[in-house]
């Protein structure tokens, strides 16, 4: 997958790759692989159904043991991984939200329980966790919650 373009001040380019910074929880995710793995090949004995598990084990996990690359720009924001790129605009989300290992960008002014549905993940490594908060509190500044209006007619 070729590099990103070098980004310019107005934009913010990073890469995350989990397993590389968690070599611990890369081992221990690998062990519970070859035991599932291992577990139906007894069950089965069967080598096809053996290696599509693994494949689909591996497919579902390839964001913990591939990087992935992500852009912020100042309308758009690209995360491409190995088995495909997404773009969005920076338009459809109100605010976000960071933890440890990343930030949720949603599109709703409060948090919700819609939010993992509606919303985007950006995962970050700990280096990067410092810029990339930087980056997005410029773009999205705390603001007040709007205020709840009650529906006219209701006492």
């Amino acid at each position: 997958m070729p590099e990103p373009p070098p980004p310019t001040s107005e934009e913010l380019a990073w890469v995350c790759h989990p397993a590389r910074r968690r070599p611990a929880a890369a081992t221990l995710t690998t062990a519970l692989l070859g035991l599932l793995v291992t577990g139906v090949w007894y069950w089965f004995e069967d080598p096809w159904l053996c290696g599509l598990s693994a494949f689909i084990l591996l497919a579902s996990l390839s964001p913990f043991y591939l990087p992935t690359r992500y852009l912020i720009t100042q309308d758009s924001v690209t995360i491409r991984a190995t088995l495909g790129e997404r773009k969005k605009s920076l338009g459809l989300y109100r605010r976000y939200q960071a933890d440890r290992y990343g930030a949720l960008l949603s599109p709703f002014d409060r948090p919700s329980r819609l939010d993992r549905f509606h919303g985007l993940n950006l995962r970050f490594d700990a280096p990067d966790r410092d810029r990339v908060v930087a980056f997005l509190e410029r773009r999205f500044p705390k603001r007040e919650p709007a205020p709840v209006v009650e529906p006219p007619g209701k006492e």
